[in-house]
């Protein structure tokens, strides 16, 4: 009993004391101007803390279908870009339908290295999507690789991160163009070869994909000029600071080009 009592009269105190802490505060904030705004500021900041954490949980778990949606939309822009690029070369004929020199196919990527020799990529998309070995793969911000093989429902992508790999690119100032290849040291920075020294190349200069390949639709912004140097005595050699950060790729676009397999037959045919 003596225990039962002791347990009672404890809660009590705490009850008490509960209500005569808030009767007090009451008393405050009714009386007291300074004190109110402290409380009431206090009670703002903590409202506001609630509700920012609140919204970046929201986002968190809507990350994943605000990025697909991205994505999408990106890729509906990619259409719509290609065909206005295609018109203006054909503008001489009134009425003409319009078809893309490249169409567009988003995917996601399921694996990425950037710390070898040799890197690649996977993707989620494969044969069953029209995926076919020797398709360009590129963002909005750069170019990524080629697909080399291709599964049912998977590709396995060169990326443009190995020793041999090279981008047909250039000054988007002057056009002056050339081989861009990866150093192998840093996944952020190509060298840019073969330019003429008589080019003027200056930090900051703006480089883009040339046009002069089957794989990459032209003017695709790739990175700007770091640092220029003479190399063998006639050309420049640019180290190119890549625009897409390739250690946190979440999504790509494999290129296709509809005059392709056109073209590739044109030099099958040179002896």
């Amino acid at each position: 009993m003596n225990s039962r009592s002791g347990l009672l009269s404890t809660i009590s105190a705490i009850l008490l004391f509960l209500a005569l802490t808030s009767f007090s505060i009451v008393l405050v904030v009714k009386n007291g101007v300074v004190q109110r705004f402290r409380i009431l500021g206090t009670a703002r900041d903590v409202q506001a803390w609630v509700w920012t954490r609140t919204s970046n949980i929201d986002t968190y778990f809507h990350y994943r279908s605000e990025n697909q949606r991205l994505a999408a939309e990106n890729l509906q822009l990619k259409q719509q870009l290609a065909r206005y690029q295609t018109a203006e070369r054909v503008l001489d004929s009134v009425a003409v339908r319009v078809e893309p020199d490249f169409s567009y196919l988003s995917a996601n990527i399921v694996k990425n290295t950037v710390d070898r020799q040799h890197n690649h990529l996977v993707i989620d998309r494969g044969s069953q999507d029209g995926v076919e070995p020797g398709l360009g793969v590129v963002t909005a911000r750069g170019v990524v690789g080629i697909v080399g093989a291709v599964g049912e429902h998977y590709a396995y992508v060169i990326s443009i991160l190995g020793a041999g790999q090279t981008v047909s690119a250039k000054l988007a100032a002057s056009g002056a163009f050339g081989p861009m290849t990866w150093p192998g040291t840093r996944p952020d920075r190509m060298l840019l070869q073969e330019i003429p020294v008589h080019i003027q190349a200056a930090p900051g200069d703006t480089v883009v994909t040339s046009g002069y390949s089957t794989l990459y639709p032209p003017d695709i912004p790739v990175g700007s000029v770091v640092s220029a140097k003479v190399s063998r005595g006639s050309s420049q050699e640019l180290t190119v600071a890549l625009f897409e950060d390739f250690n946190t790729l979440h999504t790509v676009y494999v290129v296709r080009n509809r005059h392709q397999a056109e073209i590739e037959a044109l030099y099958e045919q040179v002896p």
